[in-house]
C-alpha cells in the first residue's frame, strides 16, 4: 500500500505551537531533566513540512 506524504505551506504559528508543546511536555516530565528540540522541516522559516511530531529518547 503506497502512503502519501502531504507536505504544508509554511505557517508562522509553527513556532509558538511548538513552544507551547514544549511547555507541556516540560511539565509533564519535569523530574526528568528532558531536553526537547524543535528540528525537521517546520523548525525552518518559509519552507514547507510535514506536520508530524516525533520523540526521540536520546
Amino acid at each position: 500500500m503506497e502512503k502519501t506524504v502531504k507536505i504544508e505551506e509554511y505557517n508562522p504559528d509553527w513556532v509558538s505551537e511548538f513552544h507551547q508543546e514544549k511547555a507541556r511536555i516540560l511539565e509533564v516530565l519535569k523530574n526528568d531533566s528532558p531536553c526537547v528540540e524543535h528540528i525537521g522541516s517546520t523548525s525552518f522559516m518559509g519552507v514547507g513540512g510535514k506536520i508530524k511530531m516525533w520523540f526521540h529518547e536520546m
